[in-house]
């Protein structure tokens, strides 16, 4: 953490089809967080059509859309973010409570195949 109060994360993608399964990161500062940027950087599209989901729950397999809403990994390749390509219910900014999990759940579809890494920008509240 800088002096800023600001953060980054890494985290790479699985490619699994259950609520949490693409990926399940707690909270990794501890601390509640806004999430000023949510990248999704699709290196490999999943071997047939997929769609996910991405936001905030209180545990690592409960599926939400407050950050991407329906993103469409199964076409192309591409960055994805929350500001661009956030869908119907995605929000730019997001609240991440210190002891909640930040999931991407397959939302239709199936993940196989899927390979890329998500980047999450963040300021402490």
């Amino acid at each position: 953490m800088t002096a800023d109060q600001k953060g980054a994360y890494k985290v790479a993608l699985a490619a699994l089809d259950a609520a949490g399964g693409v990926l399940a990161l707690l909270n990794p500062e501890g601390v509640d967080l806004i999430i000023t940027r949510f990248v999704v950087d699709v290196t490999t599209k999943s071997t047939g059509a997929c769609t996910v989901d991405a936001g905030i729950a209180a545990d690592a397999t409960t599926s939400n859309d407050t950050l991407l809403d329906g993103l469409d990994v199964g076409t192309a390749i591409g960055l994805f973010d929350n500001i661009e390509n956030q869908g119907t219910n995605g929000v730019a900014a997001k609240k991440w409570p210190a002891a909640q999990y930040l999931n991407i759940s397959k939302a239709s579809g199936a993940a196989a195949g899927l390979v890329g890494n998500a980047y999450i920008d963040y300021v402490r509240v």
